[in-house]
């Protein structure tokens, strides 16, 4: 399931994919103006007055465990979603149960990688049920100790009226994995190309890997 935005084709140059909402799109220009020179921004560097507009859309993630989220701050339009308080909440609950899985696993790359993650929503089909759009974005953050625990979040309907208690499903495209990181490149060894054949002294393949911000 792993991907980077070089594998989108459909991105535009700053990685955002096409029709994302523009509050999702501020949210990521704070969350950058935050970062600076740094790797990620610091979790109580996050300033709920810069982000007002997006507060009732926004959460934050806390990593517990790999594959493991929950909820530390819900914004009103996510408790909607949720039928209640979402604080404490595990980040999957927001998911029909089809989907909650993969869920979770995008939302570790975004801790693990780290990565920005945007993924397409749309609520499952239902007879004579209209059916929702919206993008869920995903910007990492470290807590306390310095490590990648946090996630400043939020969800966003592509129409006004995609917002009440839901479970979402998720769009396979688009899918936006943005690694971030110096854009250094790097020489992997590829170590399928070793075998006992190999004469004595030959280096193994290497390929140019770059991993883009």
């Amino acid at each position: 399931m792993r991907m980077t935005s070089d594998d989108q084709s459909f991105s535009r140059p700053d990685g955002s994919l096409p029709g994302t909402p523009p509050m999702l799109a501020a949210l990521e220009h704070y969350w950058r103006d935050l970062r600076g020179a740094q790797r990620l921004p610091v979790r109580r560097a996050v300033d709920p007055g810069r982000i007002d507009a997006a507060l009732p859309h926004a959460f934050i993630l806390e990593r517990i465990a790999p594959g493991v989220a929950r909820f530390r701050v819900t914004g009103q339009k996510i408790n909607e979603m949720l039928g209640l308080d979402g604080r404490g909440m595990l980040f999957d609950a927001l998911f029909a149960d089809a989907t909650a899985p993969a869920a979770a696993q995008w939302a570790d790359q975004a801790f693990a990688t780290p990565a920005i993650v945007e993924l397409a929503l749309l609520t499952p089909r239902r007879l004579l049920a209209e059916r929702h759009e919206a993008r869920l974005l995903l910007l990492p953050l470290t807590g306390r100790d310095g490590t990648v625990s946090r996630a400043l979040g939020a969800i966003e309907g592509t129409k006004a009226e995609s917002v009440g208690m839901r479970r979402w499903m998720i769009d396979p495209l688009p899918v936006r994995v943005t690694e971030l990181g110096p854009a250094r490149p790097r020489l992997i060894a590829v170590r399928s190309g070793i075998t006992k054949k190999t004469r004595r002294g030959a280096r193994p393949a290497l390929r140019l890997v770059i991993s883009n911000d």
